[in-house]
């Protein structure tokens, strides 16, 4: 399929190009006059079978990924090839370094070897898992895929090969398909998902709407929806009206069970769904985090608003305001469950280095995971293993806590990595209250490390557990787990500070709403205008009831 959509995207994509240049150069072909033949079989310990993986070979510092084997699937942005747990590959004769992986549940092994003029030299690679999140009830998830969508044995490959649960491919994206009616949605045999394994499902019925550019805060959003029953109609042209919070509310009217995902908290339009109450999901680990590098802010994005905010975090500023904006949004009283995704297909990493764990209630279906994804039983990560409970209770649960009768509430963090991490915290409404500095500590062969807290709350509001680190770029990444909520003395959780904050954020969006050529009538922009000051007028009622009960931060 051709993923190339409407021109008013086309300024994004050449930026991310000239963005991933870089990390593509590498993956230049090395073949020169002499070559040979690697024969490489994959195993997991104690299986005779095959073990599909994502691969590459490096030879000095160019990889290669374009096996002869047919059965594997080369992906050009990343560099790599997932297979079905064998392959054959020309390379240069010398010495030369071949890399496997399988997703986070299993540790990546480099093995060199040399390769002789016109032979052929085997290898056999034995992969070690070193979890099975699985068997804790945690299963993963890609929360936005774009890759494979016409070939259900690409699909299914790719399941196996990065170790993904679920796989919901978002079907519809924007303009890819004229034709949103019923008729069109997918009907394949198997219905609306597919199984690659007992233990690896596919769905179909999900749709991505994409408007974004322009300078700060003119930007729509991207509204990622899984498990529609129908599918919503994509606005003429790709044009900015209706709002986001129309196309959501369609999505929830005919779709009730459906999960609404606002991918990243900072898109132009978020602050006026999330205040609708039409969201259910973020994406903290999302798709412009890379094995190297992180895609800049722009885009449309809402940038800097509160005066004492900093214009510019430097290198990392997209992954301070990504977390920064998710915490108001949480001390306004909205709960949000956290999410991970990486846009295979469009952005040069791998199916599930962002993804998603979810417990679930039963069985691995596609109902069961969006259900608890609904219920925030989740955590995102692009590296480490992250469980948080308190008082014995998960993620998306509430405690009712009263002050002078309700013993302190205990928390309690559990980091498992097989990387180096910088830090293991706990945030209470968007403030670090323990941290162990992890900076000196190596994962020999687990780094295992569990912070344990006794709080006593002095107003509603959440608590979550995040663990930092570096890529090797050097940019920040990490692991985060969606909050437990806490209402203290019966009193809901708001905040006058970040209501304000929102407040302002919605005033600049009216002022972008009054730019010549926005919208293509006067109705038009009177309608969006309605829908974002009724958005306005939920924080300011969370304002004024931050103040009635003198509750701030």
């Amino acid at each position: 399929m051709d993923y190339n959509i409407d021109m008013q995207n086309h300024k994004r994509r050449r930026i991310t190009f000239v963005i991933v240049l870089a990390e593509l150069l590498v993956c230049q072909s090395a073949l020169g006059a002499d070559t040979g033949d690697l024969s490489v079989a994959v195993y997991e310990v104690g299986s005779l079978v095959p073990q599909p993986c994502r691969a590459w070979v490096s030879v000095g510092k160019e990889r290669l990924f374009n096996p002869n084997t047919k059965s594997c699937t080369p992906y050009t942005k990343d560099c790599s090839f997932s297979c079905n747990g064998y392959f054959v590959i020309t390379i240069p004769t010398g010495t030369a370094t071949i890399h496997i992986e399988r997703g986070k549940e299993y540790r990546p092994v480099d093995k060199e070897v040399t390769v002789e003029t016109d032979q052929t030299t085997y290898v056999k690679i034995t992969l070690e898992r070193w979890i099975n999140m699985s068997r804790e009830g945690w299963y993963s998830a890609d929360m936005h895929c774009h890759f494979g969508l016409d070939n259900p044995t690409v699909l299914k490959q790719l399941a196996l090969a990065d170790d993904i649960n679920l796989e919901p491919i978002l079907t519809l994206w924007n303009h890819q398909q004229t034709d949103t009616t019923d008729d069109a949605w997918p009907n394949w045999p198997t219905g609306s998902s597919f199984s690659a394994s007992g233990q690896y499902i596919i769905t179909l019925r999900n749709q991505e709407i994409e408007r974004i550019g322009g300078d700060a805060f003119e930007s729509v959003g991207a509204l990622l929806m899984f498990g529609l029953k129908r599918p919503i109609k994509m606005p003429q042209g790709n044009g900015l009206y209706p709002c986001d919070a129309v196309l959501a509310r369609m999505a929830r009217e005919t779709s009730p069970d459906c999960v609404i995902d606002a991918d990243k908290p900072i898109w132009g339009e978020n602050v006026v769904g999330v205040a609708l109450g039409l969201f259910d999901s973020v994406q903290v680990c999302h798709n412009h985090y890379h094995r190297e590098s992180t895609l800049l802010m722009g885009w449309g994005m809402a940038g800097a608003i509160a005066e004492d905010e900093p214009e510019d975090w430097g290198a990392n500023e997209l992954f301070h305001r990504t977390n920064q904006t998710y915490y108001r949004f949480l001390n306004c009283g909205f709960e949000l469950a956290v999410t991970g995704g990486s846009a295979m297909g469009v952005m040069p990493v791998p199916l599930g280095y962002s993804r998603t764990y979810a417990k679930l209630d039963g069985s691995l279906t596609e109902a069961n995971y969006l259900k608890a994804i609904r219920a925030g039983r989740t955590f995102a990560t692009s590296g480490p293993i992250l469980i948080l409970t308190a008082n014995d209770l998960n993620c998306g649960e509430r405690i009712q806590y009263r002050t002078g009768r309700s013993k302190p509430i205990q928390i309690k963090a559990e980091l498992r990595s097989i990387q180096p991490i910088d830090s293991l915290e706990l945030i209470a409404n968007g403030e670090v209250i323990e941290k162990i500095d992890l900076q000196n500590r190596t994962a020999s062969p687990v780094l295992e490390e569990t912070l344990i807290l006794t709080y006593p709350p002095k107003r509603s509001g959440w608590i979550a557990a995040r663990a930092i680190f570096k890529s090797p770029g050097g940019r920040l990444r990490l692991a985060h787990t969606s909050p437990v909520y806490i209402t203290v003395d019966g009193k809901p959780t708001v905040s006058k500070a970040d209501a304000q904050y929102m407040i302002r954020w919605i005033d600049r969006l009216l002022d972008v709403s009054e730019k010549p050529g926005r919208y293509s009538n006067e109705t038009e922009k009177t309608d969006v205008q309605a829908i974002y000051k009724k958005a306005r007028q939920k924080y300011a009622a969370i304002a004024w009831m931050a103040e009635q009960i003198c509750q701030d931060g």
